[in-house]
This record gives structure tokens, sequence and C-alpha cells, in this order.
């Protein structure tokens, strides 16, 4: 059984995480609130993971589960992708979250900025081509996209070898939402 991050170490949370198999990682990430994602956030601080961490163990594309704090349209996904040398990703959404939001194109990558040496999915750089199997290009400063992704950063920190916690920065400034996000079998 997985235990709640309130009652335990980042340790023994990582080695049942590990333990863990797929679909119980996926059900205890789906279970997360705002309350357990900011102690996540804060227990691996210091756990950091680089842009290739996200594709395949071979270096191919992968979609992982997402889980967010906010009040609607909690569970989502992230796909990742290496294109032309840089780790791509994209918020794979349905529905009124997709219509609303569009994809969301991000870089993924080192910041070396204002978070440090930390990973953040930056939604601020422009593509100028993505893979072909994501969707069209759309700017995230524009319509109702720059409601959703306009001046966003995530850091992201490592829970497991296959789970991750992000917190969300617009403008520079916390936006107090989280996520976290379950690599698939």
């Amino acid at each position: 059984m997985i235990p709640s991050p309130v009652d335990c170490t980042l340790a023994d949370l990582e080695t049942a995480l590990d333990a863990a198999s797929p679909a119980e990682r996926l059900a205890w990430m789906r279970t997360l609130k705002k309350s357990t994602m900011t102690r996540l956030y804060e227990l691996a601080e210091g756990r950091d993971v680089t842009p290739e961490f996200f594709l395949t163990p071979e270096g191919g594309e992968c979609t992982w589960a997402g889980r967010n704090s906010l009040p609607a349209f909690n569970d989502f996904a992230k796909a990742f992708a290496d294109h032309e040398g840089r780790i791509q990703g994209y918020n794979v959404n349905s529905g009124i979250a997709a219509w609303f939001g569009g994809p969301g194109h991000y870089l993924t990558r080192i910041c070396g900025e204002e978070h440090g040496q930390q990973l953040i999915f930056d939604y601020l750089w422009q593509a100028d081509s993505a893979p072909s199997s994501f969707p069209p290009l759309a700017s995230n400063d524009s319509g109702t996209h720059k409601l959703v992704y306009g001046g966003m950063k995530d850091v992201v920190r490592r829970l497991s070898k296959d789970l991750i916690i992000s917190k969300a920065y617009r403008n520079g400034k916390a936006e107090g939402a989280f996520f976290s996000l379950c690599r698939p079998e």
C-alpha cells in the first residue's frame, strides 16, 4: 500500500511508489488533493529530473497521465517527444478543456534562471515546428489559450522513478496550483 505523504518520509514514499504496479501508482495519484500535492512538492525539493526522463527508455514519445489541483478538469495527460534535439510537449485534454486551452505546447528544459537548475515546462517558448504526432501549433499567448498557458512555467520535481510533482508559476509568481504526472506502463 502506498502511504500518505503526511505520514511518512519521502524515502518511504518513493520505496512504496517504486514497488507499486503502474495501475496502483495511477490510482494513488488520482486521489491527490491540493494539500497533499503541496506537501509532496515540499518533500521533493532538490529532486531534479532531466528532460529525457519523460521519454520512453528507448528515447521515444511518451504520454504521462496527470492530476492537477484545480477546481475542475483535474485529470489530463501530457505528451513528450524528442523533436529536433529538444524535448517538446503538449497537454492532452478533451472536450471543453481542449477547446478552451488548446494544446499548450511547451519546451521541457533546465531553467537555470529564477528556479535554479530545476526542470521546467516552459510555455513561454514558441515552437517553430512540432512532431508530426502532435496537434498543430497554437499560440499560448492569444485568445482563451492565454488564460490557461500565458506566462506559464511549471517547476518539476521527482517523487519516484515513475512519478513527478510540479508547481505552476505565471509571470514568475507562484499560482498556488500543482499537478502530478505518472509514467504509463
